[in-house]
């Protein structure tokens, strides 16, 4: 890692204390871990909204460690013994430790050259944005985006693991409040980006479709003034509103209509979509590994930037063919004692849910169909209607077996009135031990709710008691 005690002085507002001691040291990681802060790390005391990094300071410098950066208001509470017992410690005073952080990430970035790709969107961004790494890796040597690390201190720590031998770096981006967006491009300097959809997520705070389409737009916005390329999903009546030509590089893919790369779905083999890709000349014909709509457009997506950054077709087909989303709870399929259970629990809005049950409606299995939805959260006033629609559309779609766990499910209960198998729990337990007295083999259960909800513990349930 190629950052020293000097780029610290070049942020604002900052003080560097007992410099002198160290002030040839290269730090090898930035670490906001006090457990895995090593002695030529860089502790960042990030205040989140479980634990107060500056708790464990004195932890990590008597461990070892040379170097923090604190708040300045933390720095002036600390007793001068402290002061005197780390004469040859160094600390770094900042304002605002998250904000230091990301102006410092965005200085590091500055030393690299390589092209950055800014992944956003409501839904499917992480496996687009693992899918998009796996392809591009079959040419590159590419930096990705850990788990979801998406926000105001994940990317810094996903900038601070570039190297000298990275030729591109994949970053997702999420938000959910105005400004994020924007906030993290200028950190990341993000030359390329790509919208997955624009859907009704945060609600509570971006208020409705427009609100998202402005929040998530940012990254368009950002291209336009850098004059960066963007990859149209050109599906979206949103997101096909956003690019300036004149002003970006454009480069589309879809299902319909008139773009650069096209893909359908020519059929599901039971789960797993049979695909077929087309740019120019040069067709992609396969199975995907993973299940549903939303992996064949993670798929797409990385296709078409597979092929405008020049990867050779056979690679891009053996890299979608072959690719496993890694994300747990997103959409994976598992078989408990005969029964197929989508385990789709990591988080849950309106879009993601109907497009979980379109999914369901879509797959070619035997059995009876089962579905268990917890609450929705983050819809602010637009959460009864919301959860409510979900339960008229179930009724609509003609599934007969419906299970709804949560306050705000209940609504999703009485809009589904007329289902014939319709029921509300109080408790996980009474929903799963139900579900094992109706589900048989060759059944499938679709489970999903937001990632508070711990839907999961519903299949861990049925694993344990099957």
């Amino acid at each position: 890692m190629n950052l020293k005690v000097t780029d610290l002085l070049r942020l604002k507002n900052t003080k560097v204390i007992n410099t002198d001691a160290i002030e040839e040291l290269k730090f090898k990681r930035v670490s906001i871990d006090s457990r895995k802060c090593g002695k030529n790390d860089l502790f960042f005391a990030i205040i989140g909204e479980r634990f107060d990094g500056h708790d464990f300071v004195k932890g990590v410098l008597k461990g070892g460690t040379k170097c923090a950066v604190v708040n300045k208001k933390w720095y002036k509470k600390l007793s001068d013994a402290d002061k005197r017992s780390f004469k040859n410690k160094c600390f770094v005073t900042v304002d605002d430790t998250i904000l230091s952080m990301g102006e410092l990430a965005n200085l590091y970035r500055r030393k690299f050259l390589i092209p950055l790709i800014g992944v956003a969107g409501s839904n499917g961004k992480t496996s687009a944005k693992d899918f998009i790494a796996h392809v591009l890796s079959k040419k590159y040597n590419v930096l990705k985006t850990e788990g979801n690390l998406n926000n105001a201190i994940g990317v810094p720590l996903t900038l601070f693991r570039l190297k000298e031998e990275h030729d591109f770096a994949v970053v997702e981006l999420g938000t959910n409040h105005f400004k994020e967006i924007e906030y993290l491009c200028r950190i990341a300097k993000t030359q390329f980006g790509i919208l997955t959809n624009i859907g009704k997520e945060h609600l509570e705070f971006l208020k409705d479709l427009k609100g998202v389409a402005k929040a998530e737009g940012e990254l368009v916005e950002y291209l336009k003034e850098t004059y960066g390329t963007f990859f149209l999903n050109a599906d979206d009546k949103f997101i096909t509103k956003m690019p300036d030509r004149a002003r970006m590089n454009v480069f589309s893919y879809g299902i319909n209509g008139r773009v650069d790369v096209k893909g359908k779905i020519k059929k599901f083999n039971m789960f797993y979509p049979e695909v077929e890709i087309k740019y120019h000349n040069k067709t992609i014909s396969t199975t995907l590994k993973n299940i549903g709509f939303q992996s064949f457009q993670a798929a797409l997506s990385s296709a078409a930037i597979g092929f405008y950054f020049e990867v050779p077709v056979n690679s891009i087909k053996r890299a979608v063919s072959e690719y496993k989303i890694e994300s747990n709870k997103r959409n994976q399929l598992e078989n408990i004692n005969g029964v197929w259970v989508i385990d789709d629990t990591y988080n849950s809005n309106p879009d993601s849910v109907i497009s979980a049950l379109e999914n369901l409606k879509a797959y070619k299995v035997k059995g009876n169909k089962y579905i268990a939805l917890g609450d929705m959260l983050e819809l602010g006033k637009t959460s009864k209607k919301e959860h409510y629609e979900i339960g008229k559309l179930i009724k609509k779609m003609k599934f007969d077996n419906l299970y709804t766990y949560g306050k705000d499910s209940y609504q999703t209960f009485l809009g589904a009135k007329g289902v014939k198998n319709n029921y509300w729990f109080q408790d996980k337990e009474t929903l799963a031990s139900f579900a094992m007295l109706n589900i048989r083999k060759g059944d499938v259960m679709l489970v999903k709710g937001s990632r508070s909800m711990k839907m999961e513990e519903i299949i861990q349930h049925l694993s344990q008691n099957g």
